[in-house]
């Protein structure tokens, strides 16, 4: 069961179980250590109790990819700027059950077919919003298909196997059938000359004595061919029987490799959907994106007017207060002035 999520999010606030796929041997190699830990994060939610290492250069990646049987290599292309694409043949040749994916800065067309030519069985843009989301979807399906081409193949091998032991079959089938037919023909010689013999009998008594003793031999000689003849016959009968077998189970078995085709192209589809899924919700948030950036835009300019405001706001404040002060200070003099204009008076004169 997978539990959903929302796309863009960290995978590491949820716990998604893919019940179907056993704990795997992953190998990540990146130079960046966050980036390699967002993605162990992201694999290890997905996959549970699985082993995940991470090395840091392509000569580590060299040393660790002979050491165990990984089921896929995550790598960046970063690691390989020195030493040259070529180092992902050497990497393939050393571990070649392993699903080598390779993970790049963009979209890019001629890098993708570079990295599958050197040996590269994917190619990922790790800066694609959804990166850490599609991920292990696109582990699992490269793993599907990796079994079912696993189980394509052994089917074929088991076909020709039994082809080749039908062929046998036939072979020796011929071969004692042509034996049949060399017993037949001398059968036949030795009724001629047992046919000759009598002729000589009615000749001779002794004559006739010697071709009855030699008559006796040719009967037993006869029964025991007729025996073989028999015995021959029987085991020829159960090979068709076994022949007609193997062409039943050669029959179920092509028909297994067909539903195993056909679900292969059922897989295929499923994977075109999703990858046209992708590139829609890629497109969804690109033009969030720049929603977002032109929200961010009038946002900036609106603080820069509201913190003018409040500039001009603190000057108007700062001269009321000079201004008040001013009035205070007339205020005194013209008190001040009063009194001396009016001395002995408790009051002000009216004006």
């Amino acid at each position: 069961m997978i539990q959903t999520f929302p796309l863009g999010s960290r995978l590491t606030k949820f716990e998604v179980v893919m019940s179907d796929i056993p704990p795997l041997n992953v190998l990540i190699a990146n130079e960046q250590a966050q980036d390699a830990k967002d993605v162990t994060s992201s694999l290890r939610a997905f996959f549970p109790d699985s082993r995940i290492e991470v090395v840091y250069s392509a000569d580590e990646v060299l040393r660790w990819a002979a050491k165990c049987e990984w089921h896929t290599i995550l790598a960046d292309v970063g690691l390989f700027r020195h030493s040259g694409l070529g180092t992902l043949t050497e990497l393939k040749r050393k571990a070649p059950t392993a699903i080598l994916i390779i993970q790049a800065d963009c979209n890019d067309m001629t890098l993708g077919m570079q990295v599958l030519r050197f040996g590269a069985d994917f190619c990922v843009a790790k800066n694609s919003p959804a990166f850490l989301t599609e991920l292990p979807f696109v582990l699992r399906t490269l793993l599907r298909n990796q079994e079912l081409s696993a189980q394509v193949n052994a089917a074929t091998d088991r076909v020709r196997r039994l082809e080749e032991k039908v062929s046998r079959t036939q072979a020796e089938r011929q071969s004692l059938v042509e034996q049949l037919d060399q017993v037949r023909q001398q059968r036949t010689q030795l009724q001629g000359r047992l046919h000759s013999q009598e002729v000589e009998l009615s000749q001779t008594k002794e004559k006739k004595q010697l071709l009855l003793d030699q008559w006796e031999k040719i009967r037993q000689a006869h029964t025991q061919v007729e025996e073989d003849l028999q015995r021959v016959t029987g085991q020829l009968s159960q090979e068709r029987g076994e022949h007609r077998a193997y062409r039943e189970q050669l029959e179920r078995l092509r028909q297994e490799r067909d539903q195993l085709q056909e679900r292969l192209l059922h897989i295929e589809g499923e994977k075109q959907s999703l990858l046209t899924q992708l590139g829609q919700t890629r497109q969804t948030y690109a033009r969030l994106e720049e929603g977002l950036q032109r929200h961010d835009a009038e946002l900036s300019l609106e603080r820069t007017e509201k913190q003018a405001y409040r500039e001009q706001l603190e000057k108007l404040r700062q001269e009321r207060d000079q201004l008040q002060e001013r009035l205070s200070q007339t205020e005194m003099g013209k008190q001040s002035l009063l009194t001396r204009t009016y001395p002995g008076t408790g009051t002000n004169p009216a004006p």
